[in-house]
């Protein structure tokens, strides 16, 4: 069960990371009522997901309020650190590692501070980087029940005009 509890933690620390870095990611895009929409969404949504999958694998309990905690916790501490040319700075990374840190055993917290820093870290921030890019590129948003009915009327493919200005 220890270890289990400890996958969680390191979870809960990926998400609250993820959800922040996230947030300064969209503060340019998105006005302030955009913005703390898309973030409450997440961090609910993940609380969902978290309370979810801790209950199956761990036993039941009230782990949604206990991520919701550690996730308000961490919103407060995020704010104390930077974003320099649209990414984490060292601190940002550093406070993030040293989270992490403590949900690991005592042979694993000699080396993890430098391995989430280094590579970890970079490499989650660059994949939800990109996934914020394709959300944020996105026009608009487009309601379910829109997209249903432009599902029902919608031209084949094979009958649509092409894009390209060489084909037309």
């Amino acid at each position: 069960v220890v270890e289990k509890e400890q996958v969680f933690d390191v979870i809960a620390e990926y998400l609250c990371f993820l959800i922040q870095s996230i947030d300064r990611l969209v503060f340019k895009t998105l006005n302030t009522k955009q913005r703390q929409e898309l973030i409450n969404k997440l961090a609910k949504q993940s609380a969902f997901y978290y309370q979810e999958n801790k209950s199956e694998r761990i036993g039941e309990g009230n782990h949604w309020k206990a991520f919701v905690n550690t996730y308000n916790q961490r919103s407060q501490d995020y704010s104390n650190y930077d974003f320099i040319g649209n990414e984490p700075d060292y601190h940002f990374l550093r406070y993030f590692a040293e989270k992490i840190k403590l949900a690991m055993t005592d042979v694993d917290e000699k080396w993890i501070v430098q391995q989430m820093i280094e590579i970890q870290a970079p490499k989650a921030f660059k994949k939800i980087s990109s996934s914020v890019d394709d959300l944020v590129a996105v026009d608009k948003i487009i309601s379910k029940q829109v997209q249903i009915e432009n599902k029902t009327n919608k031209t084949p493919r094979s009958k649509r005009k092409s894009t390209r200005s060489d084909l037309q």
